[in-house]
């Protein structure tokens, strides 16, 4: 047989993607046995807090997009009365964007509409431009391609990056896991530098330049540094000055900067704000600004569109030489074309309404409404997880998730050793099969040898989260209750 388990790809079968792993795969055969009627569980339901996917835990769609995709998906409507169905606004919208397209059902260019690039170039000189108060110039929509989601976009950029084992991505740790995937999918060499928890998830050219000089000696050459900020899983937000200094690094170490930027309007912390690398690098001027390459990645599924299942994102380059590109759109080309409501999506969630559109004051209710939760349950996640013993949290600055470290007794550890599992995979598993809590644990991300944590979302609705959280309090008490005394972590 040609394919086997044998005779699978071993880089294939080497991959690990711990927010959908076996714990996920798990709590949806409990789910389908509570709705069958058929499990006998000690929870009537499944709370999941595993994955950013803010519309599966009940977040409504903000209501101008939708009506204008559906505008576009149905343009035959656009030939009726609609004013008692669509906002006037809405209408205009999808009339306006549909002579530019060839249809809903039709490709488009590799790379995405032409309009929709130049939407997003202008969005981001118009961002960066305030951020900063200067005049950083006029993004290129040449320079920017159009993707299925922010995930594709990093793929194809490691696909471009990596020829070998000898192809060094650094990684933060913890990190998300589409990066360790990808890299190991593609038999890349993943480069760990280490996030440090004692001073909030900070990062630091000094772990940088350990990591690096650690993998030039084991053979490995780094050739591209990833940073998520805001980050994922650890919510921490970067400030201007060390997003200087991480690219300042990148310059004297020739490795191009892959900033995955797509929680960028999930800030909530109110001393912090998001800065892009595209704007601190222009910032910087000379050398830097002519020299450092990055890419920067951005998605409609996160911020507070939430639209995860419309697959919309995009990549923008900088400092990619003009000869590399023909190469590089072979990426996008193989798969035709990103799909057309997904780039629609990223040209509303850019172009919202404004002052004196009809749908300006709904649409803002809604997304202040959105964020203004979302703010809550970051709050609320932080002081209840703290108030359990052995956990304990960093503030949530941004993003959709908290990170606690986790303490468990000595015998729980090592009646997981004896499983085969780290302890911190043995939490999270009993923690669904006891209280239907489905969690990530942190060995899914990546962290320091001796520690343990796990990934929770702040995304159910706030009184689902207090439930959850009263879950997993119950569940560590039952834990210490069971097997002794919390042990200190290692590390």
């Amino acid at each position: 047989m040609s394919l086997t388990a044998e005779s699978i790809n071993k880089h294939l079968h080497a991959t690990q993607y711990a927010v959908r792993g076996p714990i996920v795969q798990r709590a949806g055969q409990i789910d389908a046995e509570l709705a069958a009627g058929t499990g006998n569980y000690p929870f009537k339901n499944i709370i999941y807090c595993n994955i950013g996917n803010p519309q599966s835990l009940k977040q409504k769609p903000l209501t101008f997009p939708r009506e204008v995709l559906a505008l576009l998906s149905a343009p035959h409507l656009l030939e009726k009365d609609l004013s008692s169905t669509f906002s006037p606004d809405a209408v205009a919208r999808a009339k306006a964007t549909l002579p530019k397209m060839g249809g809903t059902g039709a490709y488009t260019n590799s790379a995405g509409y032409d309009w929709a690039r130049q939407s997003v170039a202008d969005y981001i000189t118009k961002r960066d431009n305030a951020n900063s108060g200067k005049d950083l110039g006029a993004a290129d929509k040449n320079s920017i391609f159009l993707t299925n989601g922010a995930s594709p976009a990093v793929q194809y950029m490691l696909q471009a990056l990596i020829d070998g084992p000898t192809s060094g991505i650094m990684t933060p740790i913890p990190q998300y896991p589409l990066y360790s995937a990808t890299i190991s999918l593609m038999n890349g060499g993943l480069v760990p530098y280490y996030m440090d928890e004692s001073k909030g998830w900070a990062l630091t050219v000094e772990d940088l330049t350990s990591s690096y000089d650690a993998a030039v000696a084991k053979g490995i050459t780094p050739k591209a540094l990833v940073v998520i900020n805001p980050g994922n899983p650890t919510g921490t937000i970067l400030s201007l000055e060390v997003i200087q200094e991480v690219l300042k690094w990148a310059r004297a170490k020739k490795v191009m900067v892959l900033a995955d930027e797509v929680y960028q309007e999930n800030i909530y912390a109110a001393d912090k704000k998001f800065h892009s690398f595209r704007e601190a690098l222009l910032g910087l001027g000379a050398p830097y600004a002519n020299e450092v390459q990055l890419a920067s990645m951005h998605t409609t599924s996160k911020g507070i569109h939430g639209e995860c299942g419309r697959r919309g994102g995009y990549a923008e380059l900088i400092n990619v030489p003009a000869d590399v590109m023909p190469d590089f759109i072979k990426l996008p080309s193989i798969n035709l074309c990103p799909n057309v409501g997904g780039q629609i999506m990223v040209d509303l969630m850019l172009n919202p309404p404004q002052p004196g559109d009809a749908s300006y004051e709904s649409y803002t209710a809604e997304y202040n409404a959105i964020f203004e939760a979302l703010k809550r349950r970051a709050v609320l996640s932080v002081r209840e997880l703290n108030a359990i013993p052995g956990i304990h949290t960093q503030t949530v600055e941004g993003a959709m998730y908290a990170f606690p470290s986790l303490k468990v007794p000595k015998a729980f550890e090592e009646e997981a050793a004896k499983a085969g599992k780290p302890a911190d995979t043995h939490w999270c598993s009993l923690l669904l099969e006891q209280y239907g809590v489905v969690v990530v644990p942190g060995s899914g991300f990546g962290q320091r040898e001796g520690t343990y944590h796990f990934r929770t979302t702040i995304l159910p609705p706030e009184d689902q989260l207090v439930d959850c959280v009263d879950r997993i309090k119950k569940f560590q008490t039952g834990i210490i209750e069971k097997y002794g005394p919390l042990q200190e972590n290692k590390a």
